[in-house]
């Protein structure tokens, strides 16, 4: 009976710990350069945060560069500063969901995929582990609770990040950079308020 209590607690462990999602993160990294990710977006948003999703997939292998910066170049949180780790984070939310809908292109909505990736075991899209940061399987779920807004005492992210979806605030046609951040964050936060989409009438 103690041998069975034993391998049942054992069991259990292995189960919680397969379960628990670990935030991804590195070591003695520095913060990727963005220039790659500002000029595609810069080329393939609009103003307004319409996005070419054709243009995207014509730089495909440029977009993937980029992400593969991103995955290979998690933040050191000891050494990174949080602008950085901001800039960093919100940039590859929006940049993993392009690659997701390029990926998967054409697509009417991006919670069309859920069903037709046909990944068991996930609630939505948004759960779906279709990249990696630090070596670790991640998903879009994680970096926006897990870490966004987990690590960052920031609300403005919600303008900032895009699911690609109507409902989402419009992607911003820049980059997001360490040096402009609260700049670049009012700029969303204000632009998403007065939009008249979103105006009560």
């Amino acid at each position: 009976m103690k041998n069975l209590n034993i391998l049942l607690a054992l069991f259990l462990s292995i189960i919680l710990l397969s379960c628990s999602s670990s935030v991804p993160g590195m070591a003695e990294t520095t913060p990727p350069s963005h220039k790659a990710w500002n000029e595609l977006l810069k080329a393939n948003v609009s103003a307004d945060g319409k996005v070419n999703y054709k243009g995207f997939i014509k730089e495909k292998a440029k977009l993937e560069a980029y992400l593969s910066s991103l995955s290979n170049n998690a933040p050191d949180r000891k050494i990174w500063s949080k602008d950085e780790q901001l800039a960093y984070w919100i940039n590859a939310y929006n940049a993993f969901t392009v690659k997701l809908i390029v990926d998967n292109y054409p697509v009417k909505s991006i919670k069309d995929l859920g069903p037709s990736l046909k990944i068991p075991l996930i609630k939505d899209v948004w759960h779906y582990k279709f990249f990696k940061i630090g070596g670790q399987e991640s998903s879009l779920d994680e970096i926006e609770h897990s870490i966004l807004r987990k690590e960052f005492e920031e609300p403005r992210i919600h303008f900032a990040i895009n699911c690609a979806s109507v409902s989402c605030p419009p992607l911003l046609n820049e980059a997001f950079e360490a040096k402009t951040i609260d700049a670049q964050l009012d700029k969303v936060a204000k632009s998403f308020i007065n939009s008249s989409r979103n105006k009560i009438t």
